[in-house]
C-alpha cells in the first residue's frame, strides 16, 4: 500500500548550499592536464584534445576553370607539402594576365592528394580546450578523457535548456517572479553577464541581449516563437517552467535574486536537467555546512511542485495521502495527494501532476 500511496515523482533541486561533483570531459580524447586536489577557477583549462585532421575533397579543376589535364601547370602547392589557412594552392592568368583566378587553402594541413580534377587535403581540426566551469577541487581524473570537481554553493535546476554552457555574474533585470523582460531593461551593463528574468522574456530583449553579448538567460517560461529563435542562437538558456509565460515559482526567483551582483554558470549539459549553479567561498567556523543534495522522498510534509493543471508553478507540500482514489470533475478517477499551498488552502493534485523540489 505504502508503494501506492506515494509514488516515485520526478525532482527539480533547488538548493541554497550543496556540496555536488560534476563530470567535466572532452569531445575526443586528449590530454588532462590537471591532478586530483588541484584548485580551480571557473575558467581553468582542465583538458585538451589532440589537433586531429579530417580528408577535404574539392573539385579544383571546376573551380579553376580548367581540365585535369591541364591543372596540374597551375598548382602552386604540390602534393605533400604543408599548407596555412589562405595560402593559394592553384592561380591561373586571366584576362591577358591583368586578373588572377586563385583557390586558396581553407585552413592549416597538407595536400595528399591530386587525382583527375579533384584535390585531397587533410585540413587540422583546431584544438579544444576543456575548462573547468565550476569553481572547486579536483576528486577524479579520467585519463585522456576529464575530470570529476567537487564544487560547492547554490544549485537551481530547469525543466529546459539550450546553448550548452554560460558564465558570468548573475544579474538581476526583473524585480517580481511573474515579470516580463522587455529590451528597455537591457543595455551595454548587461553585457557578459547572466540574467535573471521573471515570467517571460520578448523578442526585442532577446535580440538586445544577443546584440549585447550577454553570457546567458534564466528564465521561466518561453513562448514556442522563441524557442525555435533560441535554437539558432548560441545563448545559453535556462527555463524553470515551460513553453508560455510561466511566473518564475517565489522560492526559485528569491534564492537567484539574492546572488545578483555574484558569479554563475548556466550548464545545460549535465546530462540530466540543465542547471544554474552559484559557487560559494566556504569559510571555517560559523555558517552553513555544505552537504551532498540527499535524495527527495515523497512524504507527508515533502515540499512539492504542481506541474500541470490550473495550480500550474506553485509550491507546496504533502499534507494528506487519501488511501482511495479520487474521481475529477472530468469523471476519471486517479491517485493524488492534498497538497497545503498556504496555510489554508489545500488542493487535490493527481500524482502525474506533481514533483518534488528541494
Amino acid at each position: 500500500m505504502a508503494d501506492t500511496l506515494f509514488p516515485a515523482l520526478a525532482e527539480t533541486r533547488m538548493l541554497p548550499l550543496a556540496r555536488i561533483r560534476r563530470e567535466r570531459t572532452l569531445p575526443t580524447r586528449g590530454e588532462v592536464i590537471v591532478s586530483v586536489g588541484s584548485r580551480l577557477g571557473a575558467l581553468d583549462v582542465v583538458a585538451r584534445s589532440h589537433a586531429a585532421g579530417h580528408l577535404r575533397p574539392v573539385p579544383l579543376a571546376r573551380y579553376m576553370h580548367v581540365t585535369e589535364q591541364t591543372l596540374p601547370k597551375y598548382m602552386v602547392k604540390q602534393v605533400g607539402e604543408e599548407i596555412q589557412p589562405r595560402e593559394i594552392i592553384a592561380s591561373k592568368p586571366e584576362w591577358f594576365g591583368t586578373l588572377r583566378r586563385v583557390y586558396r587553402a581553407p585552413g592549416a594541413g597538407y595536400i595528399v592528394a591530386l587525382q583527375g580534377s579533384w584535390l585531397a587535403m587533410n585540413l587540422a581540426d583546431a584544438p579544444f580546450e576543456l575548462i573547468a566551469l565550476y569553481r572547486g577541487s579536483v576528486v577524479s581524473v579520467m585519463p585522456r578523457l576529464g575530470v570529476v570537481i567537487e564544487a560547492t554553493g547554490a544549485l537551481v535546476q530547469g525543466v529546459w535548456g539550450i546553448g550548452r554552457e554560460g558564465y558570468g555574474v548573475l544579474k538581476k533585470l526583473v524585480d517580481a517572479p511573474d515579470a516580463i523582460l522587455t529590451g528597455d531593461k537591457i543595455d551595454v551593463n548587461a553585457r557578459g553577464a547572466i540574467l535573471l528574468a521573471g515570467a517571460g522574456i520578448t523578442e526585442e530583449a532577446l535580440q538586445r541581449a544577443v546584440q549585447e553579448h550577454v553570457a546567458g538567460l534564466i528564465v521561466g517560461g518561453l513562448s514556442l516563437r522563441l524557442k525555435e529563435l533560441l535554437a539558432t542562437l548560441t545563448l545559453p538558456t535556462l527555463v524553470t517552467e515551460g513553453l508560455g509565460e510561466h511566473a518564475m515559482p517565489a522560492p526559485i526567483f528569491e534564492l537567484l535574486a539574492a546572488h545578483s551582483g555574484d558569479e554563475a554558470l548556466i550548464n545545460t549539459r549535465t546530462g540530466a536537467r540543465p542547471e544554474v549553479f552559484i559557487p560559494a567561498l566556504l569559510t571555517g567556523g560559523a555558517g552553513e555546512t555544505a552537504v551532498p543534495p540527499s535524495a527527495l522522498v515523497a512524504e507527508i510534509g515533502a515540499p512539492v511542485r504542481i506541474v500541470a493543471g490550473p495550480r500550474f508553478g506553485e509550491i507546496g507540500k504533502i499534507a494528506e495521502v487519501p488511501t482511495m482514489p479520487r474521481t475529477l470533475e472530468s469523471g476519471m478517477s486517479v491517485w493524488g495527494a492534498e497538497i497545503e499551498l498556504g496555510q489554508s488552502s489545500h488542493v487535490f493534485v493527481p500524482w502525474e501532476n506533481l514533483e518534488l523540489i528541494g
